[in-house]
């Protein structure tokens, strides 16, 4: 048995030598401190939703040895805070390493600064709210960008719901109109106005912007007004009305053409004998939608028109 264990005795003394070491090494490492940007994740419940701006990040003081120190990836770091059971309205969160997520074994969390957020939150709601393009640039001298029109034109957006109410308009990124003088498609994104709010269905947008020659204003006299809606005979008082149109003029002959009516609607007009009024608008019976893009009603001589049934 003893020649057995002195048998090569150098070779284990030496191993037991290079083991000792390793642990010594290991064992009696520096401990270091070093401080870290961590991001912030605050989930809220399916109903609810921060309003105003989340918090981006807060400085987390780590404590351990240095060689896991030097080799930790800040990325792997994150600050959760969890308000899935908790209401609306304002809240102050304290933050506790239990929330810092990502930190290796032997590394303790030291301090975390801020030690506490201070959150509101709102009910989460949704609606669909108008895109509206943004146009950069100018066309050529000589040319008009006419109109911008998306397709779909509203997307759902969802936010708290005092943020959201306000919406009125969901901006795309922007569209350059340099150099151009024809009709183009763009396909762009649409960005929400706020970082509490977010759009729902985040495709991409195909935006027609419709370019033409500059527009010049046009006079059109005595325009017959057109009754619908009526159930038997009625009367409009005026007949007629006149019109102050602006589109390009290669178009003009086309509105002169028949390409242009005034509309009543008469259907509130009621019993025979009563005199109701009705409201007019101009409709472009014929016009191919990219050409209508190009027309604007820059005034009518009247807005209304008198309807009486039977008769004067």
């Amino acid at each position: 048995m003893l020649d057995a264990i002195l048998r090569r005795w150098h070779l284990k003394l030496l191993a037991l030598g290079l083991a000792f070491a390793v642990w010594v090494a290991v064992t009696g490492e520096g401990r270091g401190v070093q401080d870290f940007r961590v991001p912030v994740d605050v989930v809220t419940g399916p109903q609810a939703a921060l309003a105003g701006p989340p918090p981006t990040n807060v400085t987390v003081r780590l404590r351990g040895p240095e060689s896991l120190l030097r080799r930790l990836d800040p990325y792997d770091l994150a600050v959760r805070v969890d308000l899935r059971d908790g209401g609306s309205g304002d809240r102050t969160v304290p933050l506790t390493p239990r929330n810092v997520t990502g930190v290796p074994l032997d590394v303790e969390v030291a301090l975390i600064e801020p030690d506490r957020l201070r959150l509101s939150v709102a009910k989460r709601k949704k609606r669909d709210v108008p895109v509206v393009a943004t146009i950069v640039g100018k066309p050529p001298r000589g040319y008009h960008v006419y109109r911008a029109i998306a397709r779909p034109e509203a997307l759902q957006v969802e936010g708290p719901e005092a943020k959201l109410s306000a919406a009125a308009r969901l901006a795309t990124d922007p569209i350059r109109v340099d150099g151009r003088s024809e009709p183009f498609v763009a396909r762009v994104g649409a960005v929400a106005d706020g970082a509490d709010l977010r759009v729902v269905d985040a495709r991409p947008l195909d935006v027609t912007v419709y370019i033409d020659l500059a527009p010049v204003d046009a006079a059109f006299d005595r325009v017959p007004i057109v009754p619908v809606g009526a159930q038997g005979a009625v009367t409009l008082v005026p007949s007629t009305v006149g019109l102050t149109i602006s589109a390009p003029s290669g178009l003009l002959p086309k509105l002169r053409a028949g390409r242009l009516r005034v509309v009543a609607d008469v259907a509130a007009a009621t019993k025979a004998g009563e005199t109701t009024s009705a409201p007019l608008r101009v409709e472009f019976p014929g016009l191919e939608p990219e050409e209508r893009a190009k027309v604007t009603v820059r005034g009518m001589s009247r807005r209304t028109a008198d309807v009486r049934r039977g008769g004067l």
